[in-house]
């Protein structure tokens, strides 16, 4: 397994220089950067799981730093380091950039202090995995949208999971309107009354007749269905 890191960002050399040696001996790698310019090149340069960082600091300060790691690095896991009493307004703002700790100077160098930073990195590595699976729906869907694009000259029906159309061929307009549920009312399955056809569940993944074929993803929690008409 790839070795996790933590990123630590504070204009005070002293904090970096104890909170190296102190965690020297931990299984994550340490990146010490003075501001968030020197921050950003080392998250260029390598891999970051985790970036503690000060708030007040010269040039970029750490608010506007975590709203840029959060922008352009959204699965790192952002904790804030701070020694200054803050107002509301500064504590709304810390509070959208998603904060998963909010520690104090001085730190108490403590196992407590360490189990928050092996916390983070559990985080972290949860967030790269739903970071995967959302590039590998995006992968599917862009798959299944090419098919779909496919046989636009073919009258279609796209349904979401809870059998809503949520878009089809022009043509249909008139026959199943965006919105509409194709939920069969008494059995578990779909009607397509323009057709007088049912389709129960079960046959719905794979389904192929005269009338109608069905193209089926699912990912996750998510499921599309592509009904395209002969």
């Amino acid at each position: 397994m790839k070795t996790q890191s933590i990123l630590f960002v504070d204009d005070n050399k002293m904090v970096l220089t104890i909170l190296e040696r102190w965690l020297e001996e931990e299984n994550f790698h340490i990146h010490m950067a003075n501001n968030p310019k020197e921050a950003l090149r080392i998250i260029e340069q390598h891999h970051i799981d985790v970036v503690v960082s000060d708030l007040l600091m010269p040039g970029i300060d750490g608010l506007a730093f975590l709203t840029m790691m959060k922008a352009d690095y959204p699965h790192v896991v952002r904790i804030i380091l701070s020694g200054h009493l803050h107002t509301q307004s500064m504590l709304a703002a810390i509070n959208q950039v998603g904060i998963f700790k909010f520690l104090t100077k001085p730190l108490e160098l403590t196992d407590s202090l360490k189990q928050i930073f092996y916390e983070a990195l559990q985080q972290a590595e949860r967030n790269q995995l739903a970071h995967h699976a959302e590039q590998q729906f995006a992968n599917h869907l862009s798959a299944f949208i090419i098919d779909m694009m496919k046989v636009t000259d073919q009258p279609y029906v796209l349904l979401n999971h809870d059998h809503l159309v949520i878009a089809h061929h022009h043509s249909f307009a008139h026959l199943y309107t965006v919105g509409q549920s194709l939920l069969h009312p008494s059995y578990d399955g779909i009607q397509l009354d323009s057709h007088s056809l049912y389709i129960p569940r079960h046959e719905l993944e794979n389904y192929q007749s005269s009338i109608c074929n069905i193209r089926q993803l699912t990912f996750g929690d998510t499921l599309l269905r592509f009904i395209y008409f002969h």
